[in-house]
């Protein structure tokens, strides 16, 4: 059979799309000749694989419960410890994420290969724009793990990863890594391209692709990290318009999650079949992937977890602006929480875990059991914290607090007692200068000094204004307790060059934690080395 436009490593896929084409041609050789097959295809253009655990177990989210905790994987163990990842055959391994994103992408440059051997039409514009954005994307998972984050001081000279702009189709072809900011530059220039050709009319499940919403609001996440304010404001603006009537009924409704006829009840899991159903308008892209994140990773139970020291010292019942009254080792203020976490009845185990990333298992092609869960890469909560952090890199303060009242106003809630304090969620701008001001930055000279504040260091200038480094104290915190369990922490601590303690409880008294490493600002170890089979490859290795 003649050979045109085939899609290699096309039997990795599971999807019925795929599979229904493939049956369609002998040998796994998919002919993408008709708009429809083009459409088809891109399904397979999202990773299938996640790099959320990696990213979460790196970050100061996770702190480890102690060797009394037994079932531990070698993988949580070398990625919390920020070691070299070694490879065990895991779904969430580096390997795996290598490999899924580079087969998106691949699948994303089959298709836009083809569309330019067809004749133009309305279809394939929105086809070649789903693509790109696609392309875009994986580009930016990879780059975000396994390179320094973009400086504009160094990302000329910081080692990249290979940016694919055409598929596949010489065996073991050697690739160079390129450069963070050429990285970054081909990704723009993919947006600039792709974002204006989304149609959204043309899907039939729009939540499981990139749809205007999803397309603006990663958009909107790449230009904050390529310090390009301005531009991620306006990609934010789009996802969530200027009129704040019109964003607060985007938002979440978190107080959804109190009620148990929406839910089912506070059961574990049964939280996450919620936060990830398509029908909520905040849930702006949802991407199926294999993953024991669910299962082995974030549990109550599990050894490498957010737990009850870094909940009370650090996140939702530390001090913070709703409840300025520290309560360590205790869930007293969860009740200012419409979403609360999950604690475990065992007094050994220590985890407050977020239920995010519901679970199931699926039959991958071999007829094996494999698990799997869904992830929300982007939601109107979030883009509405990129937009807010490009107001404050814009000095546009009060704009900029406005949208943090608007997602305080949903998240938390008020006039709650509890003990001595009555709960608000809106707040004044002297009202955040003065309480960043009067707490205390964050130490490791001892092992009793966390705080939610940490020095911030990042290549960008904060203005000595007095009000700027309170409002992104502010907003950081904000962000890290949304997004607890998602990874992006991570990125946060890469982008502000915040350093990172590894705490470990203590196996007798469970209410004792001491500092067993610490990840400083600028240590080479804050980008995750590449896969072995990557290096043994002949690619060059990250330094360290």
């Amino acid at each position: 059979m003649k050979k045109i436009y085939i899609l290699i490593g096309i039997a990795a896929c599971s999807l019925t799309a795929c599979n229904q084409l493939l049956d369609e041609l002998p040998d796994n050789q998919v002919r993408i000749d008709t708009p429809e097959k083009a459409r088809r295809l891109l399904t397979n253009a999202y990773p299938k694989t996640s790099e959320i655990v990696i990213s979460e177990l790196s970050s100061d989210n996770i702190d480890d419960n102690g060797t009394i905790i037994s079932g531990a994987n070698y993988l949580s163990n070398e990625a919390s410890y920020w070691q070299v990842i070694r490879e065990y055959n895991n779904s969430d391994g580096l390997q795996n994420v290598w490999t899924a994103h580079y087969q998106a992408i691949n699948t994303a440059n089959s298709v836009l290969e083809a569309i330019e051997k067809m004749s133009a039409s309305a279809e394939l514009n929105a086809c070649k724009g789903e693509a790109l954005v696609a392309r875009a994307y994986a580009h930016f998972v990879l780059v975000n793990l396994f390179s320094k984050p973009y400086n504009p001081n160094s990302s000329s000279t910081d080692l990249g990863i290979p940016y694919m702009l055409q598929p596949e189709s010489e065996l073991n072809r050697k690739y160079a890594r390129g450069t963070v900011a050429e990285v970054y530059a081909k990704i723009d220039a993919d947006l600039t391209t792709g974002l204006p050709l989304i149609n959204d009319s043309y899907y039939q499940t729009p939540k499981y692709h990139f749809n205007k919403k999803a397309a603006y609001a990663f958009a909107a996440r790449f230009y904050l990290y390529y310090q390009q304010w301005q531009k991620a404001l306006d990609a934010a603006n789009v996802v969530l318009s200027t009129n704040d009537a019109t964003t607060e009924g985007l938002l979440r409704n978190w107080s959804d999650f109190t009620d148990a006829s929406k839910t089912g009840g506070k059961v574990f899991g049964r939280f996450a079949i919620y936060y990830t159903n398509e029908r909520i308008n905040a849930n702006l892209l949802l991407l199926p992937v294999s993953s024991e994140i669910s299962e082995t990773y974030f549990t109550p139970y599990t050894r490498f977890v957010h737990n009850k020291r870094t909940n009370g010292e650090e996140t939702l019942v530390t001090a913070n602006l709703w409840y300025p009254q520290r309560q360590p080792n205790n869930n007293f203020s969860f009740g200012y929480y419409y979403f609360e976490p999950f604690t475990p009845t065992s007094a050994r185990a220590d985890g407050v875990v977020v239920d995010k990333f519901p679970k199931f298992n699926a039959k991958n092609e071999e007829g094996t059991t494999v698990k799997k869960s869904i992830v929300v890469p982007f939601t109107t909560d979030e883009t509405l914290l990129v937009r807010a952090e490009a107001k404050i890199h814009l000095q546009q303060y009060a704009s900029a607090i406005n949208d943090l009242n608007m997602w305080t106003g949903k998240f938390i809630k008020k006039d709650v007692t509890i003990g001595s304090y009555t709960s608000k969620n809106q707040f004044t701008q002297q009202e955040i200068v003065d309480f960043y001001n009067n707490l205390a930055y964050s130490s490791t000279a001892t092992d009793n000094g966390a705080t939610q504040k940490k020095r911030l260091a990042p290549s960008f200038a904060i203005a000595n204004d007095g009000i700027q480094e309170p409002l992104l104290h502010y907003l950081l915190q904000c962000r890290r307790i949304l997004t607890l369990g998602e990874g992006l922490r991570w990125q946060d601590i890469r982008r502000y060059n915040i350093e990172v303690a590894r705490y470990q409880r203590d196996n007798r008294n469970r209410n004792n934690s001491t500092i067993k490493a610490i990840l400083p600002p600028d240590d080479l170890k804050r980008t995750i080395q590449l896969p072995d089979a990557v290096i043994g490859a002949g690619m060059q290795a990250n330094p360290r």
